[in-house]
């Protein structure tokens, strides 16, 4: 035999002995037990009962031997990961310098608001008879004393020096249609002058905030005078707005803080921190078309827009309108500030009162919006 096989053997034999197997006595108080290859072998049987209680302690001792192997396996991975760890050298991460705010100078507010209908005076009910929507020239100055309160709160948030009111039209309700004799409160003449110096005053309020704020304005369908039974835009520089506009130039001439936009028309350019902003009222676009108006509007003057600011529909609505050198171009349908009217609700129109506010930054863009419910 070779080696191996004889300390193989030996080793059963020592299991054996260690069992008992191989104490014999006589065949009377003995059994007999036949092994694998056939030989008879006897197991006392008084010692039968202590055999088997020695198996299940051997059996169990090797069960909790794999348990222990298994777990100073892990212990042992656990020590040689660790001990790597400590022979790592330390990371050197260079210091990120945080990136400090810009200068007041490069932030402006836009705040962006129209469709006032100043003057006129409606009740708007839901379908259950509830009053959806009070107007009246005194709800008016209520809301516009809330966008003061919020506005100075994103002013003193954001740190801003400079604000740009962007009026996108219909700043009075006018005379489009004779329904309208039923809910004017003043003649077109006299909702002229009582918005014109109610907004003198606001707008010297919200300077007190602020170093400089500038007014820029475009003309509506509302405010537009239609002598001689005339169509819509057929005589466009007869606006009600430009008095508007012209009125504020002059009240506002001892506050130079407060600089106002000469140039009232349907459609007004403005720069703010190097960003192009139109402003139009977007009479007779929908939701559809008003990207075919913007689009024709680049085509036409070469100019590119990185914001088309528009009210009419009563509703707010942001969409993209294609690409500048800058970043995106956008369209932002400003809510009107009378909510909805009877016409709007007519057609199935009409949203909340409201105003955006934006942050513009140099070289960013439109840090962020603030979409204001009156």
């Amino acid at each position: 035999m070779s080696p191996d096989t004889l300390r193989k053997a030996g080793v059963g034999i020592a299991l054996a002995d260690e069992a008992g197997v191989l104490k014999f006595r006589d065949s009377s108080s003995e059994e007999v037990v036949k092994s694998k290859d056939g030989v008879a072998a006897t197991i006392p049987e008084a010692d039968t009962n202590g055999f088997i209680e020695r198996q299940k302690i051997r059996d169990l001792r090797t069960e909790i031997r794999a348990e222990l192997r298994a777990e100073s396996r892990s212990q042992s991975l656990q020590e040689v990961v660790a001990e790597a760890i400590k022979n790592l050298k330390p990371i050197n991460v260079e210091r990120i310098i945080p990136w400090s705010p810009v200068d007041e100078e490069s932030r402006s507010l836009v705040v962006a608001l129209g469709d006032f209908h100043y003057g006129s005076e409606f009740t708007v009910c839901g379908l259950d008879g509830d009053c959806m929507n009070l107007y009246n020239p005194a709800t008016f100055e209520q809301r516009m004393g809330n966008l003061l309160i919020q506005l100075e709160e994103i002013i003193e948030k954001e740190k801003i020096n400079t604000v740009e009111v962007m009026l996108v039209g219909d700043l009075i309700d006018g005379m489009l249609r004779d329904s309208q004799l039923m809910r004017l409160k003043y003649g077109i003449v006299d909702s002229t002058i009582h918005l014109s110096e109610y907004l003198a005053v606001w707008l010297t309020r919200l300077s007190s905030y602020v170093s400089i704020v500038k007014v820029h304005a475009c003309t509506g369908n509302h405010s537009e005078i239609r002598p001689l039974g005339s169509k819509a835009r057929q005589f466009e520089e007869e606006n009600m707005e430009r008095i508007i506009m012209w009125y504020l130039q002059e009240r506002l001439k001892v506050h130079p803080n407060i600089i106002i936009n000469p140039n009232t028309n349907r459609r007004v350019l403005a720069k703010v921190q190097g960003y192009n902003f139109l402003l139009l009222h977007g009479d007779g676009a929908s939701y559809k078309n008003i990207s075919d108006i913007a689009r024709d509007t680049v085509n036409l003057y070469g100019t590119p827009i990185d914001f088309f600011v528009c009210g009419h529909l009563h509703n707010e609505v942001t969409m993209q309108s294609g690409m500048t050198k800058d970043g995106r171009s956008y369209i932002v349908r400003v809510p009107s500030l009378c909510g909805v009217d009877c016409y709007a609700q007519s057609k199935e129109l009409g949203g909340q009162p409201g105003a955006v506010a934006m942050v513009i930054e140099k070289g960013y863009g439109r840090k962020c919006v603030y979409p204001i419910s009156l």
